[in-house]
């Protein structure tokens, strides 16, 4: 086999091997799009329901402060009076 044929031979073995690599790259950053969005999805989700949380607990401390018995309690605070 002469020099010729070996180099036509490499250029197409690495030229498959680089097409390969290539299309493995492509399905690997599909993959990776298809997760980060899910992702982003379900953060988005968490984020609203943190909201809702938050406002129920806040409904419910607000609740818990007029309700008789924790101000039996604990007494309502009073405003200080800057002058």
């Amino acid at each position: 086999m002469d020099t010729t044929s070996q180099s036509q031979v490499f250029f197409f073995i690495s030229s498959v091997g680089f097409v390969f690599l290539w299309i493995l790259a492509a399905i690997f950053l599909f993959y990776l799009i298809r997760a980060m969005s899910a992702f982003s999805r379900i953060m988005d989700k968490i984020e609203k329901d943190m909201n809702n949380i938050s406002d129920t607990t806040r409904d419910l401390f607000e609740d818990m402060r007029d309700s008789v018995i924790f101000n039996f309690l604990f007494g309502k605070k009073r405003k200080s009076r800057r002058d």
